[in-house]
């Protein structure tokens, strides 16, 4: 090779090279070529760089920013367009999660819980999973009055995604009507037990305490004399670490009444009070507040019908503060009770001789109702079994007929779907609705696995 070719291969090879130097050249912003200026360049940061075209997230601030990114603002984000599903009366910035019903809610997975035969409700738990609560025949092939199934609780824990992460039967129990996550992140359930003695036996309530994997801690049965009927309906940690357990007591022959029982960490009954006297009555679902008080909800009339919503509210000790009953457009029951998003207490069921969907809402200091609905002449709803106050104030329902119901702040309907289940609605913090339901009715199961769905909103 001559001088001249040595001399051109060079210049040609340190071109290539120079060329290939430049293109692979990023600047902060990570553009090929690019001259941004990176820093902070919001000008309330401390370090806010004027100079700089890019920001790269240095920014510092002597304080906190709001959602809304003011420098020690208290701005509430959310949807501010009081048309969207998602709507939330207390924002002041619009953050653009506004969700609008257009007519569907699509399911983005639907899983069918063979472990869990007839489901009676379904709870949240703080890591974004569920837990649900069941009672189902062991194994049996069929049976009679002299020789019945033998029925066992059950608590079925899910994730996120319905998956399966543990199934436990408890041979001590018949059924688990409801079960809530304790502190300790374990579970506080209740149903009853039912004895094997056949023509003699009649249901005790259970009490049960899980650790987080549903391993029995301890567990009670507590019955009346002259074997009557007990039930355990709802269970709940309050906030001095006890327990607190709703249900029905009946230490009178068929007079059943509406009962509140305290127990201590360790099961042990600290005070039991009944707050009715009519014939037959019942407390199924129960809350505390955040003064430490308990309200339930549930039902007071006769064995052979007469039927009145009831709701009461007590004290941390069980003492009654208030207790109202009423008959709406006939006979009425509550099944599920939640805090309203504007105060008060708002209680959901039957009405109209159990053929119509029925939504209360009482006061919180003496009882009276800011309003009632009893739902007549919508088509395919017979009851309400679970209600949850929704993010933009109203609230979502589920019936007996398999419809989930989004209801107002006034207990008015905005929309109504099918979604074919029936025992439980969960609204996420999403805006996304979980719903369950397939394997027992509140009055009464007959078998069958459950099956839990995830909703979402089509825009």
């Amino acid at each position: 090779m001559n001088l001249r070719s040595i001399t051109i291969f060079v210049m040609f090879f340190l071109l290539s090279c120079s060329d290939n130097s430049e293109q692979d050249v990023e600047d902060c912003a990570g553009e090929v070529g690019g001259d941004a200026i990176c820093g902070c360049t919001d000008s309330i940061a401390t370090n806010y760089d004027s100079e700089a075209t890019f920001d790269d997230g240095s920014c510092e601030y002597d304080g906190d920013v709001d959602c809304a990114g003011v420098l020690d603002g208290d701005n509430i984000c959310g949807c501010m367009d009081d048309t969207a599903i998602n709507y939330n009366p207390e924002a002041t910035f619009d953050d653009g999660s506004c969700q609008y019903y257009t007519g569907a809610l699509n399911v983005m997975w639907s899983k069918d819980i063979e472990e869990a035969a007839e489901m009676w409700s379904m709870r949240p738990v703080s890591d974004g999973g569920f837990i649900m609560a069941c009672g189902g025949a062991g194994d049996c092939q069929g049976g009679t009055y002299d020789n019945p199934c033998e029925y066992y609780g059950q608590l079925v824990r899910l994730d996120e995604n319905g998956v399966v992460l543990w199934h436990k039967t408890y041979e001590t129990s018949s059924a688990i009507y409801a079960a809530r996550e304790t502190a300790d992140g374990g579970f506080i359930a209740a149903g009853w037990y039912e004895c094997v003695d056949k023509m003699d036996c009649y249901p005790d309530m259970f009490i049960l305490k899980t650790d987080s994997d549903g391993n029995e801690e301890w567990s009670r049965v507590d019955g009346s004399a002259n074997n009557n009927n007990d039930w355990g309906r709802d269970a709940i940690q309050t906030q001095d670490g006890n327990f607190v357990v709703a249900g029905t007591w009946n230490d009178d022959g068929w007079n059943s009444k509406a009962s509140l029982r305290k127990y201590d960490i360790n099961g042990e009954l600290l005070w039991a009070k009944n707050y009715s006297s009519a014939t037959a009555n019942e407390a199924y679902e129960l809350l505390e507040t955040d003064e430490g008080d308990i309200v339930f909800a549930g039902y007071a009339g006769t064995q052979h019908g007469f039927y009145q919503h009831f709701m009461v509210k007590t004290n941390a000790d069980g003492n009654q503060i208030w207790k109202k009953k009423k008959r709406s457009v006939g006979d009425a029951i509550l099944y599920a009770i939640c805090e309203g998003k504007n105060g008060g207490y708002v209680g959901a069921g039957f009405c109209n001789s159990w053929r119509s969907n029925f939504i209360i809402q009482r006061k919180p200091n003496q009882g009276g109702s800011n309003w009632n609905n009893c739902i007549i002449g919508e088509m395919n709803v017979a009851g309400f079994y679970d209600i949850t106050s929704s993010t933009d104030g109203g609230y979502y329902a589920i019936d007996d007929r398999n419809n989930l119901v989004k209801l107002d702040e006034q207990g008015e309907v905005v929309f109504t779907q099918d979604v074919g289940l029936n025992l439980a609605v969960i609204e996420l913090s999403n805006g996304d609705i979980v719903v369950a339901g397939g394997g027992a009715f509140l009055e009464g199961g007959y078998g069958g696995n459950a099956i839990i769905k995830r909703l979402t909103f089509s825009n």
